[in-house]
Protein backbone atom coordinates (compact mmCIF):
# COMPACT_ATOMS: atom_id res chain seq x y z
CA UNK A 1 0.00 0.00 0.00
CA UNK A 2 1.19 3.44 -0.96
CA UNK A 3 3.00 5.42 -3.99
CA UNK A 4 6.32 4.13 -5.76
CA UNK A 5 6.86 4.65 -9.41
CA UNK A 6 8.29 1.87 -11.81
CA UNK A 7 11.57 1.50 -13.89
CA UNK A 8 10.03 3.12 -17.30
CA UNK A 9 9.12 6.33 -14.28
CA UNK A 10 5.41 5.40 -14.21
CA UNK A 11 3.78 6.51 -11.18
CA UNK A 12 1.87 3.93 -8.88
CA UNK A 13 -0.60 4.30 -6.39
CA UNK A 14 -2.38 1.20 -4.39
CA UNK A 15 -5.01 1.28 -1.68
CA UNK A 16 -6.85 -1.76 -0.19
CA UNK A 17 -10.47 -2.16 -1.10
CA UNK A 18 -12.96 -4.76 -0.48
CA UNK A 19 -12.30 -6.80 -3.02
CA UNK A 20 -8.48 -6.03 -2.82
CA UNK A 21 -6.21 -4.33 -3.90
CA UNK A 22 -6.44 -1.23 -6.63
CA UNK A 23 -3.67 -0.03 -8.38
CA UNK A 24 -3.72 3.26 -10.50
CA UNK A 25 -0.93 3.56 -12.78
CA UNK A 26 0.17 6.87 -14.14
CA UNK A 27 2.81 6.64 -17.33
CA UNK A 28 3.06 9.30 -19.59
CA UNK A 29 1.22 8.01 -22.31
CA UNK A 30 -1.99 5.83 -20.80
CA UNK A 31 -3.42 6.20 -17.41
CA UNK A 32 -4.35 2.53 -15.87
CA UNK A 33 -6.44 1.11 -13.22
CA UNK A 34 -6.51 -2.58 -11.98
CA UNK A 35 -8.68 -4.59 -9.71
CA UNK A 36 -8.92 -8.29 -9.31
CA UNK A 37 -9.61 -9.65 -12.60
CA UNK A 38 -10.53 -5.91 -14.08
CA UNK A 39 -8.55 -3.33 -15.49
CA UNK A 40 -9.23 0.11 -17.26
CA UNK A 41 -6.70 1.33 -19.85
CA UNK A 42 -7.52 4.59 -20.89
CA UNK A 43 -5.37 7.34 -23.46
CA UNK A 44 -6.17 10.20 -25.18
CA UNK A 45 -8.39 8.53 -27.39
CA UNK A 46 -9.88 5.23 -26.06
CA UNK A 47 -10.95 4.32 -22.66
CA UNK A 48 -10.28 0.23 -22.79
CA UNK A 49 -11.71 -2.40 -20.08
CA UNK A 50 -10.38 -6.03 -20.07
CA UNK A 51 -12.10 -8.66 -17.52
CA UNK A 52 -10.60 -11.69 -16.90
CA UNK A 53 -13.19 -14.02 -17.02
CA UNK A 54 -12.76 -18.08 -16.23
CA UNK A 55 -12.19 -19.47 -19.63
CA UNK A 56 -11.47 -16.05 -21.50
CA UNK A 57 -10.48 -12.48 -21.82
CA UNK A 58 -13.33 -9.77 -22.48
CA UNK A 59 -11.99 -6.65 -23.89
CA UNK A 60 -14.03 -3.96 -25.23
CA UNK A 61 -12.87 -0.15 -26.40
CA UNK A 62 -14.96 2.74 -26.06
CA UNK A 63 -13.92 6.59 -27.80
CA UNK A 64 -13.40 9.20 -25.76
CA UNK A 65 -15.87 11.25 -27.61
CA UNK A 66 -17.71 12.47 -24.18
CA UNK A 67 -16.80 13.59 -20.47
CA UNK A 68 -15.21 10.87 -18.20
CA UNK A 69 -15.61 11.56 -14.65
CA UNK A 70 -14.24 10.13 -11.50
CA UNK A 71 -17.07 10.45 -8.68
CA UNK A 72 -16.76 9.56 -4.98
CA UNK A 73 -19.89 7.76 -3.02
CA UNK A 74 -22.21 9.78 -0.44
CA UNK A 75 -21.58 9.04 2.31
CA UNK A 76 -20.34 5.23 1.06
CA UNK A 77 -17.01 6.54 0.19
CA UNK A 78 -16.77 4.05 -3.32
CA UNK A 79 -14.70 5.10 -6.48
CA UNK A 80 -16.52 5.41 -9.51
CA UNK A 81 -15.60 5.86 -13.01
CA UNK A 82 -18.18 7.23 -15.44
CA UNK A 83 -18.27 7.44 -18.94
CA UNK A 84 -20.60 9.45 -21.49
CA UNK A 85 -21.42 7.04 -24.21
CA UNK A 86 -24.20 9.18 -26.53
CA UNK A 87 -25.07 12.50 -25.84
CA UNK A 88 -27.14 12.76 -22.05
CA UNK A 89 -26.17 9.12 -21.29
CA UNK A 90 -23.67 8.23 -19.20
CA UNK A 91 -21.90 4.33 -18.04
CA UNK A 92 -20.43 3.75 -14.91
CA UNK A 93 -17.44 1.71 -16.64
CA UNK A 94 -15.43 0.57 -13.08
CA UNK A 95 -16.30 0.76 -9.50
CA UNK A 96 -14.06 -0.13 -5.90
CA UNK A 97 -15.93 0.19 -2.16
CA UNK A 98 -13.30 0.79 0.32
CA UNK A 99 -12.11 -1.51 2.77
CA UNK A 100 -14.23 -2.66 6.06
CA UNK A 101 -13.39 0.90 7.63
CA UNK A 102 -14.49 -0.92 11.29
CA UNK A 103 -11.21 -3.44 10.53
CA UNK A 104 -7.57 -2.29 12.20
CA UNK A 105 -6.38 -0.98 9.18
CA UNK A 106 -9.38 0.62 7.93
CA UNK A 107 -8.85 4.51 8.52
CA UNK A 108 -5.20 4.14 7.07
CA UNK A 109 -6.61 2.31 3.70
CA UNK A 110 -9.47 4.94 3.33
CA UNK A 111 -6.37 7.36 3.72
CA UNK A 112 -4.72 5.59 0.51
CA UNK A 113 -8.01 5.36 -1.55
CA UNK A 114 -8.30 9.25 -0.92
CA UNK A 115 -4.82 9.62 -2.51
CA UNK A 116 -5.41 7.60 -4.97
CA UNK A 117 -8.81 9.15 -6.05
CA UNK A 118 -7.48 12.38 -5.62
CA UNK A 119 -4.94 11.70 -7.87
CA UNK A 120 -7.01 9.91 -10.41
CA UNK A 121 -9.38 13.25 -10.73
CA UNK A 122 -6.43 15.42 -11.15
CA UNK A 123 -5.12 13.73 -14.27
CA UNK A 124 -8.42 12.38 -16.10
CA UNK A 125 -9.18 16.02 -15.26
CA UNK A 126 -9.38 17.15 -18.77
CA UNK A 127 -11.16 14.41 -19.75
CA UNK A 128 -14.24 15.82 -17.79
CA UNK A 129 -15.03 18.24 -20.51
CA UNK A 130 -15.97 21.21 -18.10
CA UNK A 131 -16.83 19.03 -15.20
CA UNK A 132 -15.44 20.36 -11.93
CA UNK A 133 -16.38 17.41 -9.36
CA UNK A 134 -18.61 14.61 -9.03
CA UNK A 135 -20.77 12.09 -6.53
CA UNK A 136 -22.14 9.30 -6.94
CA UNK A 137 -25.80 8.25 -4.35
CA UNK A 138 -27.27 5.25 -3.95
CA UNK A 139 -26.13 1.65 -3.71
CA UNK A 140 -25.16 -1.10 -6.31
CA UNK A 141 -26.20 -0.49 -9.69
CA UNK A 142 -28.73 1.51 -8.52
CA UNK A 143 -26.05 4.58 -8.20
CA UNK A 144 -27.24 8.08 -8.96
CA UNK A 145 -24.30 10.17 -11.05
CA UNK A 146 -23.97 13.68 -9.65
CA UNK A 147 -21.84 16.04 -11.98
CA UNK A 148 -20.70 19.53 -11.09
CA UNK A 149 -20.88 22.34 -13.78
CA UNK A 150 -19.17 26.08 -13.36
CA UNK A 151 -22.83 27.30 -13.27
CA UNK A 152 -24.98 23.80 -13.25
CA UNK A 153 -25.56 20.53 -11.86
CA UNK A 154 -26.61 17.83 -14.09
CA UNK A 155 -27.99 14.37 -12.51
CA UNK A 156 -28.30 10.92 -14.03
CA UNK A 157 -30.45 8.20 -13.32
CA UNK A 158 -30.58 4.35 -14.59
CA UNK A 159 -33.78 2.79 -15.71
CA UNK A 160 -34.71 -0.57 -14.49
CA UNK A 161 -33.03 -3.27 -16.92
CA UNK A 162 -30.82 -0.68 -18.02
CA UNK A 163 -27.16 -0.40 -17.54
CA UNK A 164 -26.91 2.85 -18.68
CA UNK A 165 -28.07 6.09 -16.70
CA UNK A 166 -29.72 9.39 -18.24
CA UNK A 167 -29.96 13.03 -17.70
CA UNK A 168 -33.30 13.16 -15.98
CA UNK A 169 -32.75 16.82 -14.02
CA UNK A 170 -30.12 19.62 -14.52
CA UNK A 171 -30.07 22.63 -12.02
CA UNK A 172 -28.27 25.91 -12.70
CA UNK A 173 -27.12 28.48 -10.27
CA UNK A 174 -29.32 30.85 -11.07
CA UNK A 175 -32.39 28.77 -10.12
CA UNK A 176 -33.57 27.06 -13.54
CA UNK A 177 -34.30 23.87 -13.54
CA UNK A 178 -34.69 21.29 -16.75
CA UNK A 179 -36.35 18.34 -16.67
CA UNK A 180 -36.31 16.27 -19.87
CA UNK A 181 -39.40 14.53 -21.01
CA UNK A 182 -39.24 10.95 -22.03
CA UNK A 183 -41.32 9.26 -25.12
CA UNK A 184 -43.75 7.06 -23.75
CA UNK A 185 -42.59 4.97 -26.72
CA UNK A 186 -38.89 4.61 -25.66
CA UNK A 187 -38.58 5.99 -22.17
CA UNK A 188 -34.63 6.25 -22.53
CA UNK A 189 -35.11 8.99 -25.14
CA UNK A 190 -36.04 13.16 -24.55
CA UNK A 191 -38.55 14.52 -26.59
CA UNK A 192 -38.34 17.64 -25.03
CA UNK A 193 -38.32 19.71 -21.91
CA UNK A 194 -39.46 20.89 -18.92
CA UNK A 195 -37.77 24.38 -18.00
CA UNK A 196 -38.80 26.68 -14.85
CA UNK A 197 -37.10 28.77 -11.98
CA UNK A 198 -37.22 28.50 -8.31
CA UNK A 199 -36.09 31.00 -6.00
CA UNK A 200 -34.65 29.41 -2.83
CA UNK A 201 -33.24 26.34 -1.28
CA UNK A 202 -36.84 25.60 0.26
CA UNK A 203 -38.09 24.90 -3.24
CA UNK A 204 -36.57 21.50 -3.45
CA UNK A 205 -38.05 18.71 -1.50
CA UNK A 206 -38.99 15.17 -1.34
CA UNK A 207 -42.42 12.91 -1.04
CA UNK A 208 -41.83 9.92 -1.31
CA UNK A 209 -40.17 8.65 -4.74
CA UNK A 210 -40.21 11.76 -5.97
CA UNK A 211 -38.22 15.07 -5.86
CA UNK A 212 -40.32 17.85 -6.00
CA UNK A 213 -39.49 21.51 -7.12
CA UNK A 214 -42.40 23.46 -5.85
CA UNK A 215 -43.10 27.65 -5.97
CA UNK A 216 -43.32 29.82 -2.88
CA UNK A 217 -47.16 28.99 -2.67
CA UNK A 218 -45.93 25.49 -2.39
CA UNK A 219 -47.64 24.47 -5.98
CA UNK A 220 -45.76 21.71 -7.85
CA UNK A 221 -43.77 22.99 -10.67
CA UNK A 222 -41.83 19.50 -11.33
CA UNK A 223 -40.65 16.35 -10.23
CA UNK A 224 -37.92 13.94 -10.66
CA UNK A 225 -38.46 10.05 -9.50
CA UNK A 226 -35.91 8.05 -7.72
CA UNK A 227 -37.09 4.81 -7.41
CA UNK A 228 -34.20 2.61 -6.58
CA UNK A 229 -32.17 4.42 -4.26
CA UNK A 230 -32.77 4.97 -0.05
CA UNK A 231 -34.90 7.92 1.09
CA UNK A 232 -31.77 9.41 2.98
CA UNK A 233 -29.96 9.28 -0.40
CA UNK A 234 -32.93 11.37 -2.13
CA UNK A 235 -32.97 14.00 0.70
CA UNK A 236 -29.03 14.62 0.09
CA UNK A 237 -29.83 15.05 -3.36
CA UNK A 238 -32.75 17.85 -2.35
CA UNK A 239 -30.29 19.26 0.10
CA UNK A 240 -27.62 19.64 -2.49
CA UNK A 241 -29.83 21.06 -4.89
CA UNK A 242 -30.81 23.49 -2.43
CA UNK A 243 -27.02 24.46 -1.36
CA UNK A 244 -26.02 25.01 -4.76
CA UNK A 245 -28.81 26.66 -5.70
CA UNK A 246 -28.44 29.00 -2.44
CA UNK A 247 -24.92 29.93 -3.62
CA UNK A 248 -25.57 30.66 -6.40
CA UNK A 249 -28.41 33.56 -5.24
CA UNK A 250 -25.91 34.40 -2.58
CA UNK A 251 -23.63 34.92 -5.30
CA UNK A 252 -25.69 37.02 -7.87
CA UNK A 253 -26.49 39.00 -4.56
CA UNK A 254 -22.88 40.27 -4.02
CA UNK A 255 -21.89 41.05 -7.84
CA UNK A 256 -24.95 42.81 -8.59
CA UNK A 257 -24.23 46.31 -8.74
CA UNK A 258 -25.26 48.84 -6.17
CA UNK A 259 -27.34 51.82 -6.72
CA UNK A 260 -26.16 54.91 -5.31
CA UNK A 261 -29.16 57.07 -6.53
Amino acid sequence: MGAYRTADDAEVLEAPTREGLLRLEVAPRHVALALRAVQVAITDEFVTITERLRRRIKRRSERLGGPLVVARDVPREDVGLWLEVEPGTVRRIFGAAPHDLIAADGLSALRALDRLSGRLRQVLGPHGRGARRAWEIGPGLDKVLVVEHDDHIVVYARRLFRDRARRVVEVHADGTVIIPRASRTWPHRATGEDRFRIHERWGVTVTGDLLRFIDRAGNDLGQVAFHWIEPEDRLELARRFGDYIERGRLGMALTRPIRLD
